[in-house]
């Protein structure tokens, strides 16, 4: 089961960033952004910024980014259909998934009976 690209994009467009990292970290106004210490490595000053108009994270100190549903993944350790899943469920939205597998492989045949010679 797959979950459909177009639903992704949108739940990423409805989730607001700097709400689900501001429930982990402490954040504060810095011009169009946000900031606040990386939650991913020590520091003692904040290089982690939230972009609200850009809907994505990122540390100057170590570097990692993302969006909503990464952050989710990195922080809280979960898998990216659970990310999904978690994130939908903050926004009311249902997941919708396709049932579409890949084409199964045909049959084996029947087995052939061995006759008596």
């Amino acid at each position: 089961m797959t979950i459909p690209a177009s639903f992704i994009q949108e739940l990423i467009a409805r989730a607001d960033v700097v709400e689900i990292v501001g429930r982990y970290v402490q954040l504060k106004k810095a011009g169009a952004n946000f900031m606040g210490l990386c939650p991913f490595h020590g520091e003692k000053s904040p290089s982690f910024s939230v972009s609200p108009t850009k809907q994505f994270y990122h540390c100057f100190g170590c570097g990692v980014h993302g969006n909503a549903i990464g952050f989710l993944m990195e922080h809280a350790g979960m898998g990216f259909v659970e990310a999904v899943h978690d994130l939908a469920g903050q926004y009311g939205l249902q997941v919708p998934e396709d049932d579409a597998s890949p084409p199964s492989a045909p049959a084996p045949p029947p087995s052939a009976r061995s006759r008596p010679r």
